[in-house]
């Protein structure tokens, strides 16, 4: 099951994939692989505190801001893959492992997104903290109360209290925070010095005259 949803999730992820950008700039391809390798370097950071129970930082939402929702899940993809390599994938499978610690983070950053462009004044300020620290700490609480859901799912009730379950829930805000002043950091140098990395920062959007703060 798990494997049949993942593979739908990145066969979708196909459909509107636009590579014109990544094909006539080295520049972009650079900058996409680079940041890969940086996602996925984030599996080395990890802690397993409990059997089944890896914990890390995701690098979802700088993937999803930096080059939209569809190219971060195959990102995404790829950390999970490597996560498997170094032995420190969640519940031992790579599908499981990219749903909740992949495409669920992305899908969920691409909804604060959509939500902050109607609901939001377009400007840098809300930019960072909305859709890149904001969607950030939203992401990692989806991805670790879902973690947390499964494992009390396949545990039993009688494994929830002290076990894998509630290993996740303690750690949730902690992680929300250190994702989200990674996220943050992180898209705050890109939006400033390098704008044209970013795929969701529009300077005429977000930079220009009449922005409200």
């Amino acid at each position: 099951m798990a494997w049949a949803l993942a593979l739908a999730v990145l066969a979708a992820s196909v459909r509107g994939i636009r590579l014109e950008h990544w094909r006539g700039s080295g520049e972009a391809r650079g900058v996409l692989l680079g940041a890969t390798l940086a996602i996925v370097a984030l599996r080395w950071i990890n802690t397993a505190a409990l059997q089944g129970v890896v914990l890390h930082f995701l690098g979802a939402t700088i993937a999803t801001l930096m080059f939209g929702g569809r190219i971060a899940c195959w990102v995404m993809a790829l950390a999970s893959l490597a996560g498997v390599l170094l032995g420190v994938v969640w519940q031992g499978g790579w599908a499981a492992d990219f749903l909740l610690s992949g495409a669920l983070p992305v899908g969920v950053t691409v909804a604060v997104g959509a939500a902050a462009t109607r609901w939001v004044p377009p400007n840098v300020f809300t930019y960072v903290m909305v859709n890149a620290f904001a969607a950030a700490a939203l992401a990692m609480a989806a991805s670790s109360l879902a973690k947390a859901a499964v494992a009390a799912a396949l545990g039993g009730p009688e494994t929830v209290f002290g076990g894998p379950a509630t290993a996740y829930l303690a750690a949730t805000p902690l992680l929300m925070f250190g994702e989200a002043f990674l996220s943050g950091g992180v898209m705050v140098l890109v939006v400033v010095y390098r704008p044209q990395w970013c795929a969701s920062f529009d300077d005429r959007t977000y930079l220009g005259p009449g922005r409200k703060m």
